[in-house]
């Protein structure tokens, strides 16, 4: 699930944005506002897939996944080769991908996961989501090559096609909640039970602590998005495309490290320093990138950036359980999710919009960077705060 919703559905924008920038000789800033309509489209589809699998489970939402993913991946394919054209044509294909991306990304990733895992969840996440890492360092340099030599067209065809018999039997046959006492020894009985009980959205709405939690995510997810979308465009002038996808690979290989180390440390230190201690490494990867163009350098700097991209996936979930339970753990997602993928969203459109007002991504990655150290203060706000309701109870 992992290896596709982000080797197609999120590290794959960059090369999408490249090649049809140069079929439609669209600007920049447009194909970015489309690459934000994937996001704005996740907006509403996590609010409904999180109230879904708090209801029936993960597996609903992983079938539609599946199946919404590979149909964007064929009007892509319908897109290029010249069946339709328009530009709101291209923009509902990314809304398309966008309402799937939860259904196969963290969102129901860690869906499938919390009802089985408590103690080591972070471990469990960690173990999972190595396919980001592997979606990412293999699909961009994958879908160059088969566009190179298949044209764009038929890869995205194959890469659609792959995504459903891959995706289909995992849905049907392994996502399900725990049977009989099958996560009690990791979990406990009472707290298994607890995570299918479904308390409303205000629960959540009412605690200060679930505002800041959310708005630290929100931020952090936003730069990061707004960075990987624009990643291969920023670095292609100076490595070319293949080098640039290389960068991909990179980053989407340092995050796998990262990963592991977070699930590590996750249960010895407070989750809130982690996090924000995550967020200011990032923001140091993308004020490195802006040292200069030697490629030894940037792929320095989308190292240091990459190490943390998926800790700033996997923190979501772990500040939410570790906050507020299993309990609603779906509901709370949902809505957590919907404010990271509205800035997902606008940090992706205002890179795009940046770098056509000033020819240059200099001051998009500044303001990237921005975003990571006000992320960083809000979660240490959400820790303080939780300690002290600690103690005075």
């Amino acid at each position: 699930m992992a290896f596709y919703a982000w080797g197609v559905g999120f590290y794959g924008h960059g090369f999408y944005m490249v090649v049809l920038g140069r079929s439609t000789g669209w600007p920049v800033a447009t194909l970015s506002g489309m690459v934000a309509g994937f996001w704005l489209a996740n907006v509403v589809s996590s609010l409904a897939i999180g109230r879904l699998t708090d209801r029936f489970g993960a597996r609903p939402a992983v079938v539609y996944g599946a199946l919404a993913m590979a149909a964007g991946c064929f009007s892509l394919a319908a897109f290029e080769a010249g069946f339709f054209g328009a530009r709101w044509q291209l923009f509902a294909i990314f809304a398309l991908m966008g309402s799937a991306y939860p259904g196969l990304a963290a969102m129901a990733v860690s869906a499938s996961l919390v009802p089985w895992f408590k103690r080591r969840l972070g471990l469990a996440l960690g173990i999972a989501l190595t396919g980001a890492s592997a979606g990412g360092a293999v699909m961009p340099p994958l879908m160059t090559w088969l566009s190179a030599r298949y044209g764009f067209a038929s890869a995205m065809t194959g890469v659609g096609a792959a995504l459903v018999l891959s995706i289909l039997p995992i849905a049907l046959f392994l996502v399900r909640p725990p049977k009989g006492g099958e996560a009690a020894r990791e979990i406990g009985a009472p707290a298994a039970a607890e995570a299918h009980r479904r308390p409303a959205p205000a629960r959540f709405l009412r605690d200060v602590r679930f505002w800041l939690v959310a708005a630290a995510c929100s931020l952090s997810l936003g730069a990061q998005v707004g960075f990987l979308m624009h990643q291969i465009p920023l670095l292609q002038g100076a490595l070319g495309l293949s080098g640039a996808a290389f960068a991909v690979s990179v980053a989407a290989l340092s995050a796998a490290a990262g990963r592991f180390v977070l699930g590590a440390l996750s249960g010895r230190f407070p989750l809130p320093v982690l996090a924000a201690g995550c967020y200011l490494i990032q923001a140091f990867g993308l004020l490195l990138l802006l040292a200069g163009e030697v490629p030894a350098l940037l792929y320095a700097a989308s190292a240091v950036a990459g190490f943390v991209i998926g800790c700033i996936v996997m923190l979501p979930p772990l500040l939410l359980v570790d906050g507020f339970g299993a309990q609603g753990y779906g509901t709370a997602y949902g809505m957590t999710a919907a404010g990271m993928f509205v800035m997902a969203s606008l940090a992706t459109a205002a890179t795009g919009w940046l770098f056509d007002a000033t020819g240059a991504y200099a001051w998009g990655l500044i303001a990237l960077a921005g975003l990571h150290a006000l992320a960083s203060l809000l979660v240490l706000w959400h820790g303080r705060r939780r300690r002290t309701g600690e103690a005075a109870q």
